[in-house]
C-alpha cells in the first residue's frame, strides 16, 4: 500500500483482509506511509509494516527492507494494491519466487501510456469493473492472467444510525424540514464537486429547503497543492454566488461517523468515469437516495430508477433536475434507499469478495 490512511481502496481491504479463511490466507500489510489506517489493522490483529518515505529513487534500499520482510513473514504472494507498488515490490518479490498479483484501482486515462510500473509482470491483474478492464486492454501492461473484481463491504457495520443522525444535523442546524444533500469524497478536480454546486446554484430560488454538503478534504500526495487550490476555487465559487447559508464544507469526515446518516441525497458527480465507486457502496449500506454519474462503475452497481438515478457526468442542469425530483418526493427518496441497501447486501458483500479473491490466490499458486 502507498498509504496508511483510510480512501475507498483502504476501506476495501479492510473488510476483505480480516475475513480472510486463516486456514488459507495469513495477511500481512506493508504500507510505505504512516497512518491510522494502518494502526486500525494493527488493532484487529493484522500484521503491519511500514516503510515510510521510501521511493524508486532508492532501489537498493527498497529492495533490501522489502526482501526482509518477505523472509521473515514466508510470504508466497505479493498482492499490489497500486502499480507504483508493485514497481517498489516486485524485485523483491521476483527474488524470493513469490507470486505477484497487482490490482489496478483505476483511474485511468484514456492515454495508452500509463507509465513504468504495470510492466513489471505479474502473474495476475486484477480490476474493479468491467469498465476498468476495458480501459486496461487498451494501455501496456503485463501480466500472464486478467480478472474483474469487484468491491465489497460490511453493510451491518454500516447500518443507518439515527443517533449519528441526529447529531450530525444538530451540528449543522438542519431542521426537520431541512433536506440534506452531499457529495463525499476526496476534492479532486475530477470528482465533480464543481458540478455538485453548480447543481446546488441552480436550484437555490427553487428549492428553499435545500442544505448542501461537501464531505472531505483535498487529497493528499503530489497532487495536494493542485487539489488544494481546487477547493479555494470551490469556496470561492460559494462566496460569490451567496450561497455560505446553504453549501457546507465539512472537511475530512469518516464515512462511518456520521456523514452519510445525516444526509437524505448522497451524491456522487465525477466528470470522469468512476473505476468503481465504494462511497458508492456505503452509501447504499446506509439506505440513502443515491444520484450518481453514469459513466464507469456506477453504471455496473446502480441499476436506473430501481435503486439509483444515473444522471449524465458533467451537466449540472441534469443533477439539478434529479436533485429537484428528489427534493419533491419523500416516498421516491425512501423506496430507492430501501432498494439500495437490498442490492448492496445480495451483490456486494465483503465475506463473497474475501472468497473470490481466496479462488484466485489458489488459482494463481497452483
Amino acid at each position: 500500500m502507498p498509504i496508511g490512511e483510510r480512501g475507498g481502496v483502504e476501506r476495501f481491504l479492510e473488510d476483505v483482509i480480516v475475513r480472510h479463511d486463516p486456514d488459507r490466507v495469513k495477511p500481512a500489510v506493508l504500507a510505505f506511509a504512516a497512518g491510522g489506517w494502518l494502526a486500525e489493522l494493527a488493532a484487529r490483529g493484522v500484521t503491519v509494516y511500514c516503510l515510510e518515505g521510501m521511493h524508486m529513487r532508492q532501489p537498493w534500499r527498497v529492495f533490501r527492507k522489502v526482501d526482509e520482510i518477505l523472509k521473515k513473514e514466508q510470504i508466497d504472494m505479493v498482492h499490489s494494491a497500486y502499480s507504483w507498488c508493485h514497481g517498489l515490490s516486485s524485485p523483491a518479490a521476483v527474488w524470493n519466487g513469490c507470486k505477484r498479483i497487482w490490482f489496478h484501482h483505476g483511474p485511468m486515462s484514456s492515454s495508452t501510456w500509463q507509465g513504468a510500473m504495470p510492466l513489471f509482470p505479474a502473474d495476475l491483474v486484477l480490476v474493479n469493473s468491467n469498465f476498468l478492464g476495458q480501459m486496461l486492454k487498451r494501455t501496456l501492461y503485463v501480466a500472464k492472467k486478467t480478472a474483474v473484481m469487484p468491491y465489497g463491504i460490511e453493510a451491518s457495520r454500516l447500518q443507518p444510525d439515527s443517533a449519528r443522525r441526529a447529531a450530525f444535523r444538530k451540528q449543522w442546524g438542519l431542521g426537520e424540514q431541512d433536506v440534506a444533500v452531499g457529495i463525499v469524497g476526496f476534492i479532486d478536480h475530477w470528482k465533480g464537486q464543481d458540478v455538485f454546486l453548480e447543481a446546488v446554484r441552480n436550484l437555490r430560488d427553487r428549492a428553499p429547503r435545500l442544505r448542501a454538503f461537501v464531505v472531505g478534504g483535498p487529497r493528499g500526495g503530489v497532487v495536494a497543492e493542485v487539489c488544494q487550490q481546487f477547493q479555494d476555487k470551490l469556496k470561492n465559487f460559494v462566496k460569490e454566488h451567496g450561497l455560505e447559508n446553504v453549501v457546507a464544507f465539512t472537511g475530512h469526515v469518516d464515512v462511518r461517523e456520521g456523514a452519510l446518516d445525516g444526509l437524505d441525497i448522497f451524491v456522487h458527480a465525477s466528470t470522469q468515469p468512476e473505476p468503481f465507486g465504494m462511497v458508492i457502496l456505503e452509501a447504499m449500506a446506509k439506505g440513502k437516495a443515491i444520484i450518481a454519474s453514469a459513466a464507469g462503475g456506477p453504471c455496473e452497481i446502480l441499476t436506473d430508477g430501481a435503486d439509483g438515478i444515473l444522471t449524465p457526468p458533467s451537466q449540472p442542469e441534469a443533477l439539478a433536475e434529479s436533485i429537484q425530483k428528489l427534493l419533491s418526493d419523500a416516498t421516491l427518496r425512501e423506496a430507492l434507499g430501501r432498494n439500495a441497501q437490498l442490492r448492496v447486501a445480495s451483490h456486494f458483500s465483503a465475506e463473497a469478495a474475501a472468497r473470490r479473491l481466496e479462488q484466485h490466490y489458489a488459482e494463481i499458486m497452483q
